[in-house]
C-alpha cells in the first residue's frame, strides 16, 4: 500500500494571514539578528572606550537608529531569553556561524545579570539607551543580587522607557493539576535542565569550575518529575530539532537513563547519582575540536582517533572541578566507560579485563539510542526509533547488557513516542504514548489520511476494538521516515 501524500493541504483558508505572519516573522528574525549584533558591538565598545570617544559615538548611533527603525514598525521591543534562546517580540532568533559569538555573549549577559526580558518603548531616547549599554557593560556580576543592583542604578538614572524584567524563580512551576499544565511542567523542567547542561559545557570549555550544586538540583527536580509524570517528561526526548545538539543529547541521555534506572528499582539517591553521571557522560567532548564534532561527513581515521579521546578527557574535565564527592567519582567512571561495549571491544582500549559499572551500562544504552535517532556519530542519517532499537538488539550480549536493553525496549515500546507510522486504514499517525500491556498498540495522533494532512488532529488508541467486527479498529503496517514529508514531530507532541 502506498503511503498517503502527507504534504498535501486540504484547505487554502487563511493563506493571506499566514503569508502576512510569515513576512512579519522574517522581518523580526532579520532585524533581531541585527539588533543582537549591534547590542553586542555596543557593549564591547563601551567596555573599551569612554562615551565621548568617536568609536563609541558611531556605534551608539548605529544601535539607536536600528532601535528607532524597529519601533516605527513595532509597538515596542521585547528582547527576551527563554530556555537558552533569544526572542524578539516572541519570534525566536536563529543564528548561523557568523552570529554565534554575539548571540552567546548576549545570552551570557542575560544569565549573569539574571534578567529575562528587556523592554524598550517608542519614547526611549538615545541617552537612555546609552545609559543602559553603560550599565550592562560595567555591571558587577559577582555581587549577591546583580539584577537588584542594576535595577536600582537604572532607577537612579531615570530610565523610564527602558525596563528589565527578572527571571522567574528558577524552578517555579505553578499548578500541576490539569493534563495541560503537567505538560507545561515537564517542558519547563526539561528546558531548565537543558540550560544547566549548557552552562556546564560553557564552564568546561572556558576552564571555569562547574556548578555541581546547581547540576544536582536540576537532576533532583528531573527525577521528581519522572516519578510523578514519566510519560509527559520522556516524550520530550523524542523532539530532535534543537539547535544545540550537545546539550539536548546530554539531557535526553540523562532522562532515559534515570527512567531506565527507575524501572530497575534504583533508590532515589541512586537515581540522583545516575542522573548526574548521565548528564556529564560526554563532558570530554568540550575538548574535541568543533570541526570534528560538527563534521557532516564520515570521520577519517585521524579524526576518529581524536574522537576516541573524549572518555579520558571527560575524566580530566571532571577532575578539574575539585569536587571529588561520590557524585563526581561516579560521573568519572561513567565518562570513562560509556563507550566500552559489554565485551570491552569499544574504547578507550583496556589492558585488562573488567566488569563495567551498572551506571555505565545504563548510560551506554541511552546514549546509543539517542545518538542513533538524532543522527550523529553512530548514524549520520537519523534512524526511526523502531529501527534503532532493532539495530541495538543485533548487538545484545556484545554491545549491550541483555537485561538492560530488554527493559529499555519494554519501557519505550515497540513504537516509541515520536514514531511516525502508517496504519491499515491509510492514515498516518505520530505515537504519543506507549501501551505497556500491548507494546504494538500505542496511543497516537492521526495527522493525515489518504486525502492529505488533517486540519484537526485526532487522538486514537490502537487497542480500541470495533464492537461490530470484534477486530482492532486500526493496526500499524510500518513506520515512516518523517524527514521526506517535513513533519515537525515537536508540533504534535507539545
Amino acid at each position: 500500500m502506498a503511503s498517503p501524500d502527507v504534504t498535501k493541504t486540504n484547505s487554502p483558508k487563511g493563506l493571506d494571514e499566514k503569508s502576512s505572519s510569515k513576512s512579519s516573522q522574517a522581518y523580526l528574525l532579520e532585524q533581531g539578528r541585527n539588533l543582537i549584533y549591534q547590542l553586542y558591538a555596543s557593549l564591547k565598545t563601551a567596555q573599551i572606550y569612554e562615551r565621548s570617544n568617536l568609536a563609541y559615538v558611531k556605534q551608539s548611533e548605529s544601535l539607536f537608529n536600528l532601535v528607532k527603525g524597529l519601533l516605527e514598525k513595532e509597538e515596542k521591543i521585547i528582547l527576551s531569553s527563554k530556555e537558552g534562546y533569544l526572542f524578539l517580540n516572541e519570534t525566536r532568533l536563529k543564528f548561523g556561524f557568523e552570529g554565534y559569538l554575539s548571540s552567546k555573549f548576549i545570552l551570557e549577559i542575560f544569565r549573569k545579570v539574571q534578567f529575562e526580558s528587556l523592554f524598550v518603548s517608542p519614547e526611549a531616547t538615545k541617552e537612555e539607551l546609552d545609559e543602559l549599554v553603560s550599565l550592562l557593560a560595567h555591571a558587577n556580576y559577582d555581587c549577591d543580587d546583580p539584577f537588584g543592583r542594576l535595577e536600582r542604578k537604572a532607577a537612579d538614572l531615570g530610565l523610564q522607557h527602558i525596563k528589565l524584567e527578572k527571571f522567574a524563580e528558577e524552578w517555579e512551576i505553578g499548578d500541576e493539576a490539569s493534563p495541560e499544565n503537567r505538560k507545561k511542567v515537564a517542558k519547563k523542567r526539561f528546558f531548565k535542565t537543558l540550560s544547566v547542561a549548557q552552562e556546564v559545557v560553557e564552564s568546561a570549555k572556558t576552564g571555569r569550575s562547574i556548578n555541581t550544586v546547581k547540576s544536582k538540583r536540576a537532576i533532583q527536580f528531573l527525577i521528581d518529575q519522572l516519578i510523578h509524570d514519566e510519560i509527559n517528561f520522556m516524550s520530550l526526548t523524542a523532539i530532535k530539532n534543537f539547535d544545540e545538539y550537545t546539550f539536548a543529547h546530554s539531557v535526553n541521555v540523562c532522562i532515559l537513563s534515570v527512567a531506565l534506572g527507575s524501572r530497575l528499582g534504583l533508590s532515589k539517591k541512586e537515581l540522583s547519582e545516575l542522573g548526574y553521571a548521565a548528564l556529564f557522560h560526554d563532558i570530554g567532548k568540550v575538548r574535541i575540536p568543533l570541526a570534528i564534532l560538527n563534521k557532516p561527513d564520515e570521520l577519517d581515521e585521524c579524526e576518529w582517533k581524536e574522537m576516541r579521546k573524549h572518555p579520558i578527557l571527560g575524566v580530566k574535565a571532571l577532575l578539574s572541578t575539585r569536587a571529588l564527592d561520590k557524585f563526581s567519582l561516579r560521573a568519572m567512571v561513567v565518562a570513562f566507560e560509556h563507550h566500552l561495549k559489554l565485551d570491552l571491544s569499544g574504547y578507550p582500549q583496556l589492558l585488562f579485563k573488567k566488569d563495567l559499572n551498572l551506571y555505565s551500562r545504563i548510560v551506554t544504552v541511552a546514549d546509543v539510542y539517542d545518538s542513533m535517532t538524532s543522527g550523529r556519530v553512530y548514524a549520520k542519517v537519523p534512524l526511526t526509533p523502531d529501527v534503532a532499537l532493532k539495530r541495538m538488539m543485533e548487538q545484545i550480549g556484545r554491545g549491550f547488557d541483555p537485561l538492560l536493553l530488554k527493559v529499555f525496549i519494554n519501557m519505550l515500546g515497540i513504537y516509541p513516542v515520536g514514531s511516525v507510522v502508517l496504519l491499515n486504514t491509510g492514515e498516518v499517525g505520530v505515537v504519543m504514548k506507549s501501551n505497556p500491556d500491548e507494546l504494538s498498540r500505542p496511543e497516537m495522533a492521526i495527522i493525515a489520511d489518504r486525502k492529505g494532512k488533517k486540519d484537526k488532529i485526532e487522538l486514537v488508541d490502537l487497542a480500541s476494538i470495533d464492537e461490530k467486527t470484534g477486530e482492532y479498529k486500526r493496526t500499524v503496517i510500518k513506520t515512516i521516515e518523517p524527514r521526506p514529508y517535513k513533519l515537525d514531530i515537536a508540533r504534535y507532541i507539545y
